[in-house]
């Protein structure tokens, strides 16, 4: 099936941008990732879906346990409450489009949403679908990609309306790729479930004196045990994954505060400023007073 545009498709500069479809739950952000950015995403989950659409470089996606590459054209659907995060480790620069929906937008028709949207994320076996962009599904919700920033460049009455039909556009793409591949037999991991328990209590305690025995304690495991998990789902040991994470909250106060970095330091745990400040040094590259001169918004 072929999108009818009304134009030329729209081609949208490339800067990092988000962009919002009104009240719809809908988000479309374009994203650079690039190699030299030391510090690379953290292992997240949230409460949308995630398609992810590659249009240049090759992008590492790790979802749960699996890691795969995405080449330009690829997309990749991420299942509702699923570990992922993406990193680039090639010289050129990868940008990619990512769309998250929040999926209760489809909840208003229930036999609806019972009968083809729920299945989908309430599956942790389909966490997750590499597409390749030759496949017609692909195609088409690339397709759809297209249309979207043709909207919400234009924003033509009644835009909201098309937005919400290409959504279950995609839905029906992606049930009939569910009902493809749900009989495949694939066992879900409770240690997926005690990653995110331990990366949750890092994220909850992080300003807080945290030791190995606290974040090992938060899923009931030993520490070895916590160690080994760390190591499969964020290839960081559980000290330096919590200490990126504060590093990530203090790249954030430095953004959007005009705090001294004394200030922020004992904000995200760390304390001592000079500590700080060879820590964060090392995660990105440059000072923090560096970063916040570079990527604070005048």
């Amino acid at each position: 099936m072929e999108l009818a545009f009304k134009g030329k498709k729209q081609e949208v500069e490339r800067k990092g941008t988000t962009f919002e479809f009104g009240s719809l739950p809908i988000v479309l952000e374009q994203k650079v990732v690039k190699s030299e950015i030391m510090h690379e995403e953290m292992l997240h989950w949230h409460d949308d879906i995630e398609i992810i659409r590659i249009r240049k470089g090759n992008i590492h996606c790790h979802v749960n346990d699996s890691d795969f590459l995405l080449n330009p054209g690829e997309l990749c659907f991420i299942n509702f409450d699923t570990l992922h995060r993406v990193y680039n480790t090639e010289e050129m620069a990868g940008d990619l489009d990512v769309l998250t929906i929040k999926t209760d937008m489809l909840a208003q028709n229930k036999e609806i949403y019972e009968k083809y949207i729920i299945p989908i994320i309430h599956n942790p076996d389909f966490a997750h679908v590499q597409m390749d962009g030759r496949n017609s599904y692909a195609k088409l919700i690339s397709d759809i990609f297209d249309a979207l920033y043709e909207l919400i460049t234009e924003k033509p009455v009644g835009y909201e309306l098309d937005v919400i039909g290409y959504i279950y556009m995609i839905f029906r793409r992606l049930y009939l790729v569910y009902i493809a591949e749900k009989d495949i037999p694939v066992s879900y991991s409770s240690d997926i479930s005690l990653q995110r328990r331990m990366s949750a209590y890092i994220y909850e305690h992080y300003q807080e004196k945290i030791s190995l025995d606290d974040i090992a304690n938060a899923a009931g495991v030993s520490r070895s045990k916590c160690a080994s998990l760390f190591r499969k789902y964020t290839q960081k040991t559980p000290i330096n994954f919590l200490n990126s994470y504060r590093l990530e909250m203090g790249s954030k106060l430095l953004v959007t505060t005009e705090e001294p970095i004394s200030y922020i330091s004992g904000e995200c745990g760390i304390g001592e400023q000079s500590y700080f400040n060879r820590m964060f040094s090392k995660e990105f590259g440059c000072t923090p007073l560096e970063y916040r001169k570079k990527h604070k918004k005048k």
